[in-house]
């Protein structure tokens, strides 16, 4: 017999296989009613699922779809509030606006004459518009009593301000000059340079020099003056380290470089 056809829920096949055995044990039982379970099972699963086709299609032909109404909103009828620009988009576009060309009336220079008048001067409510020149160079002012008749050009005053070389003192800035990285560094400067002069550390001189100077606008110091002296060649010593001092962070006055007066003491102090 072929594999093929061997098949153990035969009954001939299950007697075979359970034959000199416990036939009321429950696989005996369960192999010869399995074929007619699976019949059993698969008719009530196709009952049930048939069943459940035919409930919801009764239901649904029983309560019909009722249908959404669109709703038509007619817009026509609403109107948009008037937009009113903002202040500064019209003060800019005004501002934009070419500038006009306005006639001027002429501004004659006085001239001492005793011949008779041949014509009255025109009057204040007469004259309309602007007097004087109708534009002013950037560069200075255009006035009208520097004009020469003869050939018509005007003089123009310069009006850029002189270069600030005023010295200010430290009281009178809006920012203070200060060595470049504060006063450890300036301390650090006059540790490494400054030299006590022998002739006071003979005679075991202490002392203490106050130095003034100009901090330019550069930084740089210039104008060194000894205010008071100590003698002993502590003075010397003092000038001679400032000169080789690097350059500060300049005073500020309105946001600008200024010239600034400094004052400050030099102390020479022998170790014990």
């Amino acid at each position: 017999m072929l594999i093929s056809k061997f098949d153990l829920c035969k009954s001939e096949w299950l007697e075979l296989v359970f034959a000199k055995r416990n036939k009321e044990y429950g696989a005996y039982y369960l192999r010869q009613h399995y074929a007619e379970n699976i019949n059993k099972a698969m008719g009530i699963t196709f009952i049930g699922v048939t069943g459940l086709v035919l409930t919801l299609s009764i239901v649904t032909k029983a309560k019909p779809v009722e249908l959404v109404k669109n709703t038509i909103v007619e817009l026509n009828k609403y109107v948009a509030p008037p937009v009113t620009p903002p202040k500064e988009e019209i003060h800019q576009a005004k501002a934009s606006a070419p500038k006009a060309i306005v006639n001027t009336t002429k501004f004659l220079v006085p001239v001492v004459t005793n011949a008779p008048v041949k014509e009255d001067p025109p009057k204040t409510v007469d004259i309309k518009g602007e007097v004087g020149p109708a534009d002013i160079d950037v560069a200075g002012i255009s006035t009208a009593a520097g004009v020469d008749e003869g050939k018509g050009n005007s003089t123009t005053i310069n009006t850029k301000a002189e270069e600030d070389n005023i010295v200010h003192t430290t009281a009178g800035v809006d920012v203070m000059p200060e060595p470049y990285g504060g006063a450890a560094a300036w301390a650090k400067f006059l540790q490494k340079n400054l030299r006590y002069p022998s002739e006071a550390m003979d005679k075991d001189v202490s002392g203490k020099v106050w130095v003034s100077f100009i901090i330019e606008k550069n930084g740089h110091l210039s104008s060194l003056v000894v205010e008071k002296g100590a003698g002993y060649g502590m003075d010397e010593e003092a000038m001679r380290v400032l000169k080789l001092a690097p350059p500060w962070k300049p005073g500020m006055q309105n946001g600008q470089p200024v010239r600034v007066k400094y004052t400050l003491p030099l102390n020479f102090v022998l170790n014990q």
